[in-house]
């Protein structure tokens, strides 16, 4: 899959694929607890976000500031701004910004999806009233390639797309808490294999484990839909095939 600017966290729900391809039983928990860090270098954040102190623990934030939280990275807890992190850099050009390296990498975390989820709740009133929108869609999925979907029957979809292409960091900050979800639900799936795995004391115990959990490596793995929903009032809730997240 192309990784394309923030939509590289789209990869996230992809990074399994590893376990489709031939490996051996030894390998499966070691690429499944990597998974996370195969896009680290990869992921492109703004250079606002690089400029902005990775790490604000210690600094005071001016009244009016921008929402800060702390999320867990590939570099430690952090404390971040959040509207920094997702605002774009003007100044590169196209392939400049798609491989810069860029850290610190939000990892699929529970506290980061809820993290997100909180402020997207927070903001995303103002950005319908900002942008005319009477009514917020009644869920948002992607697509393979990271595209939005919006219900057929969404009367505003043409005015809902322009007003994220007017704001590009809630048009990723939505993005990344989708892929950041979808990695962190198939992580889930893996986490009884991966328990049972390293309890099988001899390599026999090991390949039941592995022929037991064979639908993880499958190529016709399922992985699960993610649907962002919003309620009346703007709340974000996240599911997973119609579920709530585990």
């Amino acid at each position: 899959m192309k990784l394309q600017s923030a939509r590289a966290y789209t990869a996230y729900s992809h990074l399994n694929i590893s376990l489709r391809q031939n490996q051996t039983p030894a390998n499966v928990t070691a690429n499944l607890s990597a998974s996370g860090a195969n896009v680290a270098y990869t992921v492109a954040i703004s250079q606002t976000a690089q400029n902005y102190p990775a790490d604000q623990s210690n600094s005071p934030v001016a009244s009016g500031a921008s929402t800060t939280a702390i999320f867990d990275t590939d570099q430690g807890s952090k404390n971040l701004n959040i509207d920094a992190y997702f605002l774009p850099d003007a100044s590169a050009n196209r392939e400049e910004f798609l491989f810069q390296t860029l850290p610190p990498l939000l990892l699929p975390s529970k506290n980061n999806i809820d993290v997100l989820t909180n402020h997207i709740s927070t903001t995303f009133p103002q950005f319908l009233a900002q942008n005319n929108i009477p009514t917020a869609p009644s869920s948002i999925t992607y697509d393979n390639e990271g595209q939005i979907q919006l219900p057929s029957d969404y009367a505003y979809a043409s005015e809902f797309k322009q007003a994220l292409a007017n704001n590009p960091a809630m048009s990723r900050e939505l993005s990344i808490v989708n892929a950041l979800t979808s990695h962190f639900v198939e992580r889930q799936k893996s986490a009884s294999f991966q328990q049972e795995y390293a309890a099988a004391a001899t390599k026999a115990k090991a390949n039941a484990v592995v022929e037991r959990y064979s639908y993880l490596f499958s190529g016709n793995h399922h992985y699960s839909i993610i649907a962002l929903q919003f309620l009346e009032n703007g709340r974000l809730s996240l599911t997973h095939d119609g579920k709530p997240l585990p």
